[in-house]
């Protein structure tokens, strides 16, 4: 978590083909101002901080306390009285059941096993909605190729069918899913090691012991920048 500070970064890469999604658009078709909401995994609380005046109630957690202190600190400067925020495991929630309407997640730890999705529908109200912007199989393929190791690869299921395996576990209807398949044009090769490091992509990420496969990025690169796919699975479900 030390090195995934993404509120003090951005990576510079321009958009050339496909659609980026915004997270935001699918949440508001859901939150309602009568709901009692949950981010998982909220990070430095941006989207926690703009729903906050479309629901009832709003809390935010995070296991990292510099996210959280970050989080605060926007909040105060926006003067947000219906929101709270909360150093917390996702794996272990201090809420009492059926506490919430909806929870959602932001490339967070939703569905990234069955630990996380179990724990938080334990806190979710029958009938409630998990929301979740993930990372597909398919992100910055060109590098893990490369790296021949990387997030969600190799990969036999993509990720929505993992999901789909998962959801049934724990009483929930999958009602809505939409991949998103982009291209970036990052404008060094500086620019790519800059995200390697702030990022999970390439699992273990060293400059040094990663030499040979950043030379290899380097030849690609020719001192033009490099395009880079990226990959993006909106799902929405509900429990039943």
């Amino acid at each position: 978590m030390k090195k995934y500070n993404r509120y003090k970064f951005k990576s510079g890469a321009d958009l050339i083909k496909g659609e980026k999604p915004d997270f935001f658009q699918l949440l508001v078709k859901y939150v309602k101002p009568d709901m009692f909401v949950l981010d998982l995994g909220c990070g430095s609380g941006e989207l926690t901080n703009e729903l906050a005046d479309r629901c009832k109630k709003i809390i935010g957690i995070d296991i990292d306390a510099r996210y959280i202190k970050t989080a605060k600190q926007d909040k105060k400067s926006k003067k947000l009285t219906n929101i709270f925020f909360k150093i917390s495991d996702a794996r272990k929630l201090p809420f009492k059941k059926n506490t919430f309407d909806l929870i959602y997640s932001s490339r967070g730890p939703l569905s990234a096993s069955a630990k996380f999705l179990g724990e938080a529908s334990r806190v979710l109200k029958t009938g409630g909605f998990f929301i979740e912007e993930t990372i597909g199989e398919t992100d910055k393929k060109e590098l893990k190729t490369i790296f021949k190791r990387g997030q969600n690869f190799p990969y036999q299921d993509t990720k929505l069918v993992l999901v789909k395996r998962l959801l049934p576990k724990f009483k929930i209807k999958l009602i809505y899913s939409k991949n998103f398949i982009y291209y970036q044009k990052f404008p060094s090769l500086t620019s790519i090691i800059r995200v390697l490091e702030r990022a999970p992509i390439i699992p273990n990420f060293d400059r040094r012991k990663d030499q040979v496969s950043i030379d290899k990025i380097k030849l690609l690169d020719k001192g033009r920048g490099l395009i880079l796919s990226a990959h993006r699975l909106w799902w929405a479900g509900q429990k039943t």
